[in-house]
């Protein structure tokens, strides 16, 4: 079966350079290589940034890769014979569907919906006019916004050429919550996947990092993590002040604050009482994320709104207590292993570091994180096996 594969998916959005929908895609991608019965083409947008890794295995075993610049969907399946596409985040932009060609895709979540706004992105605004368009929107356009995204969202959801796979029972709910008219489609639950769910060959190709810690004045478990900082809706902004306050309370001697993503430290630093206690880092690579989680003392994550949430698993695989927010399908996936905590309110954020600075708090989470982790791996593992399955099976129904 000839299978065309949306690796624009994989590459930066306009929000992020890295993000959970872009390497959802890359381990499918990786995983669907060991399946024989299919044929794999691929295309990805030239002038973006696209994981080498990737691009080597394309080039190792003669898969056909077209910049989408340059030659159209229509183009590509209709030259090719190809008899099915599958995107990570379908790009509607793009001309989807294509004519006969079923085409499989992932909605992680309907976050735009769910939480459109919020009073934080005002300090993210870059501009005077950034600030007014996000005040616009949180306001007199508030209903013409939420329309409009309902209308983008229902043209996948409501396509029956378009086979829809979600994340989490949270993003399925979410859903059929919104347009209840979808309350009898077939909707498969897969849980998003990971590198670690890979063959370790693959995983492999990633090498270890060594002594970054030292060249960022860091000490192990002495420093606390924040991730994915340049979005808004992570709101790594209401952390941080919650850091900023408990470093002052004197509570947390010795430790340090590590935001990664940090694209504009700006945003971060205005407020800031004890800036040196803070590391801020641009997006990094996979190994330094690796050993930041592997060292850490413990990992916050303060995101408003989730399909899945790849970051706090991340942490328990190496047994890092972990506090988040107890929104959307975050406790799905943490179940009662993390510490959580109301992500609008930064003394409850503050409150929760300070029950992870008492040694007894701090072991028994750490033991419920790897425990934790085993669970969900597991289920991850099995359900990458059943995705790589359903998208390739169902072309023999």
């Amino acid at each position: 079966m000839k299978l065309l594969y949306d690796l624009t998916a994989t590459q930066p959005s306009p929000e992020s350079k890295f993000h959970g929908g872009g390497a959802y895609g890359e381990v499918l991608f990786f995983k669907l290589l060991e399946l024989s019965e299919l044929e794999l083409y691929c295309f990805y947008d030239g002038s973006a940034y696209i994981n080498p890794l990737i691009v080597r295995e394309v080039q190792q075993r003669g898969i056909p890769l077209f910049d989408i610049r340059k030659t159209s969907l229509q183009d590509i399946v209709k030259e090719n014979g190809i008899e099915r596409a599958y995107s990570a985040m379908l790009n509607l932009n793009q001309n989807w569907p294509l004519d006969d060609v079923a085409v499989y895709t992932t909605v992680h979540g309907l976050r735009t919906l769910e939480m459109p706004t919020d009073p934080i992105m005002l300090h993210y605004a870059s501009s005077l006019k950034e600030k007014l368009k996000d005040l616009l929107f949180m306001t007199l356009a508030r209903k013409f916004y939420l329309r409009k995204l309902s209308a983008i969202n229902g043209r996948i959801l409501h396509d029956d050429r378009i086979h829809v796979i979600t994340v989490s029972r949270h993003s399925l709910a979410s859903m059929k919550a919104f347009y209840p008219e979808l309350q009898n489609r077939k909707i498969p639950v897969f849980a998003s996947p990971s590198f670690a769910q890979l063959d370790p060959s693959v995983f492999a190709m990633f090498p270890p990092e060594h002594g970054a810690l030292s060249t960022l004045g860091l000490e192990e478990k002495r420093f606390f993590l924040i991730t994915s900082a340049a979005r808004w809706a992570k709101n790594a902004l209401r952390a941080v002040w919650a850091l900023d306050s408990l470093f002052s309370s004197r509570l947390a001697e010795g430790y340090k604050a590590v935001i990664t993503g940090a694209t504009r430290t700006r945003i971060f630093k205005k407020r800031l009482q004890n800036s040196s206690r803070f590391v801020f880092l641009d997006y990094v690579e996979r190994p330094l994320l690796d050993l930041l989680n592997r060292k850490q003392y413990a990992f916050i994550y303060p995101s408003l709104n989730e399909g899945f949430g790849y970051p706090p698993l991340e942490a328990m695989h190496y047994g890092i207590p972990v506090a988040a927010s107890g929104t959307s399908s975050i406790p799905e996936v943490c179940g009662d292993s993390a510490l959580y905590f109301d992500p609008y309110s930064v003394s409850e954020i503050k409150n929760r570091l300070v029950q992870l600075l008492d040694a007894e708090v701090y072991a028994l989470y750490a033991q419920k994180a790897a425990e934790r982790y085993k669970i969900v791996s597991q289920k991850q593992k099995e359900d990458l096996d059943k995705l790589a399955a359903y998208i390739a099976e169902t072309a023999k129904e």
